[in-house]
């Protein structure tokens, strides 16, 4: 391992320095970070020769190397550093870092630095000269003021791919300086193994990766999940060390290194496939990292499944807002949706501060077109790079910019863009991480369905609405048109559709067979169009003949109605609604069994609003003589559970009575504006 450790980082640097030429971006940092990498493989093929060798005096010369090797990475990484951040710093520091890198390095081949090799119960280690520790400063000092870059560049960009690759860069050079700190340890007395290798090698996988990817996790991420695994090593380290302390008392043989080793793999191991202890203690230490958004959080990630099936877009939009405003901790969340007219898309939603200025935009607009093909979150530094945004209007780009907004998710289903989330920036003024981004991308492609459907459904009542408005009017124009002909029932179809709905209600029907009975009773005497208004006006009392073309009535109703295709029986109630259970009624004489209920509760109705009115050829015979003869024929001419609702709901109360034809006299008026609109 002693000779092994130092050639595995040679041979692994110069790999990350391949593939970094290969595959890496053309990035300003991209060519100090590659001589890093190189004088990186040197330090590890050096000290791979200086512990090769059995000689001492070319071990020291091989130590020398190394001393230069470590001076110019030091170097190196901070010129890459100044180009990763973009930093401008002092002339007096850079130019004070170069001549103190060309002072060392002349001063290494004398001895002053390291005088000699000694052997020590690893290895070989140096003979520390009397400038070893202004050697190890100029060292250091590029480190440190890179790490300083780092840590500002991190703080001060607003693009979350930079400041995650800061972070994990300054993770690297915690485990250089921890490792490479180990490697001096033993020469000044300390009784170490020295390090410096693993930490190099740790070191320059990180940054490797920071210079080459962009979606690593954030460090606060690597954070949590060590601290769940390690709090469910040490939870079955317990369980089974107590196990094992328990055999060792008893069987003192138990305990050997081969014995311990496979205890602690097994711990591990464990650990990782112990799902439930796993998922349990993830939850305790997310809740303990989130705090008070840890249940907003929760609730963003389960919103598709406490949604699941809602149809109300207002409530859905409303719900989807506030869960992303509470876990995202956004100042404020705008829900934007298009509009079934023209396809542009405006605010539906919102949830925390007023707009200042309307978000509406165009079908056509390079906003929405780039929502459309883009798959993730876009972030508003994005909008001044990417191509497909820079030919935003002005004042689209204006309104964006006054509310803040700092992040925009599309929310697609299958390539449709069924609405777009824009966040303004959140209340600590912290940027999205890279894992809220992930769950609002997740959440996004989920919601959309619900979205879409909840759209579908309001556009399939607004629709309905809008017909069942029409219907309203057709229907009401045409009653109305029979009482134009005929004053003195005015009203007389409104009243029987009235009272025909309330004794369905009082029936127990439902709320739609009732609107069916309701339409038919607005329309059952349409067809006295065809009666001569001498005849319907006519203050005596009718002939047979004139009876005989009134009766017709009914026929010729349901021939005006028959080619509509009501979703009720309406035209067999009209047809219908003067025949009697006996056969005594017209047009067909139909007896009990072959009257739709429709029919039945139109014919009670009819008569009751009949007799209790005024006609031209009699006064009013009153309400209580109405009941009396529909209770009177209960059972022979009209049908016993019609008749019995009717009593129900009007002999003991009259005042509903009441109501009812004051209603009738209301939609009177509602039906001359819908019949003029």
């Amino acid at each position: 391992m002693y000779l092994i450790i130092p050639l595995v980082e040679a041979i692994f640097c110069l790999v990350l320095l391949v593939v970094l030429m290969v595959n890496g971006k053309r990035h300003v940092a991209r060519r100090p970070f590659a001589l890093f990498l190189a004088f990186m493989t040197l330090w590890g093929l050096f000290i791979f020769l200086m512990r090769e060798t059995t000689d001492m005096s070319a071990a020291l010369l091989w130590e020398k190397f190394v001393l230069g090797a470590i001076l110019s990475a030091a170097l190196f990484f901070y010129q890459f550093t100044v180009a990763f951040t973009g930093s401008r710093p002092r002339r007096p520091v850079r130019y004070g870092l170069y001549l103190a890198y060309l002072t060392v390095m002349a001063l290494i081949p004398t001895g002053l630095v390291v005088s000699g090799m000694q052997t020590m119960w690893y290895g070989k280690s140096p003979v520390i000269g009397p400038l070893f520790f202004p050697f190890v400063l100029s060292a250091y000092t590029p480190i440190v003021l890179s790490a300083v870059m780092l840590l500002k560049h991190s703080r001060r960009t607003r693009i979350i791919d930079e400041k995650v690759r800061d972070h994990y860069v300054l993770a690297g050079i915690a485990a250089m300086f921890i490792g490479a700190t180990t490697d001096y340890l033993p020469a000044i007395g300390v009784n170490m193994y020295p390090l410096g290798i693993i930490g190099n090698i740790f070191f320059c996988v990180i940054a490797t990766g920071a210079m080459l990817r962009y979606n690593l996790l954030e460090m606060k991420v690597v954070v949590r999940k060590a601290a769940t695994y390690s709090l469910t090593s040490l939870l079955l380290f317990g369980v089974i060390g107590s196990f094992i302390f328990l055999l060792s008392r008893f069987y003192p043989n138990f305990m050997s290194p081969v014995s311990l080793t496979i205890t602690i793999i097994a711990v591990f191991t464990a650990a990782s496939l112990f799902q439930p202890v796993l998922f349990r203690l993830q939850h305790i230490v997310d809740r303990w990292f989130f705090r008070e958004r840890f249940d907003h959080i929760q609730t963003l990630r389960r919103f598709n499944q406490l949604t699941r099936g809602d149809l109300d877009l207002e409530q859905l939009s409303t719900a989807l807002v506030t869960a992303v405003a509470n876990g995202m901790q956004s100042r404020c969340v705008y829900l934007l949706l298009p509009s079934p007219a023209n396809g542009a898309y405006g605010t539906y939603a919102y949830s925390g501060q007023k707009s200042r200025g309307r978000f509406l935009f165009s079908a056509g607009s390079p906003l929405v077109a780039t929502m459309k093909q883009h798959g993730g979150p876009i972030d508003s530094n994005d909008m001044e790079v990417m191509p497909s945004l820079l030919s935003l209007a002005e004042g689209d780009r204006q309104v964006l910019q006054k509310n803040d907004i700092e992040l925009l998710v599309p929310l697609k289903d299958n390539g449709h863009l069924a609405g777009v989330l824009l966040l303004s920036h959140k209340v600590s003024r912290k940027p999205y991480s890279n894992e809220e981004r992930r769950l609002l991308q997740a959440v996004s492609a989920d919601v959309a369905v619900n979205i879409d459907n909840a759209n579908l459904y309001e556009n399939m009542k607004r629709k309905h609405s809008e017909l069942q408005k029409a219907m309203d009017g057709v229907i009401h124009a045409i009653s109305l048109v029979v009482e134009s002909r005929d004053p003195y029932t005015a009203g007389h179809q409104r009243r029987v559709a009235e009272l025909a709905r309330a004794i369905a209600k009082e029936m127990g029907l439902s709320d739609w067979q009732a609107l069916g009975v309701h339409i038919s009773g607005l329309l059952h005497d349409v067809g006295k169009v065809a009666v001569p208004a001498e005849i319907l006006s006519k203050p005596g009392k009718i002939n047979h003949f004139e009876f005989s073309i009134i009766k017709n009535h009914c026929q010729v109703g349901y021939e005006i109605l028959q080619r509509i295709d009501f979703p009720w029986p309406v035209t067999r109630a009209i047809l219908q609604h003067h025949e009697r259970l006996d056969g005594s009624g017209y047009p067909q004489g139909l007896y009990a069994e072959d009257i739709v209920m429709e029919a039945r509760i139109l014919g009670v109705a009819d008569v009751v609003e009949a007799m209790s009115s005024h006609r031209p050829y009699r006064p009013a015979l009153g309400l209580n003589s109405a009941l009396e003869e529909i209770s009177r024929a209960s059972g022979v001419l009209y049908d016993a559970e019609v008749v019995d609702a009717c009593l129900r709901l009007l002999r003991k109360n009259e005042p509903a009575f009441d109501r009812i034809m004051a209603a009738a006299a209301v939609n009177r008026d509602y039906a001359k504006v819908t019949a003029i609109q």
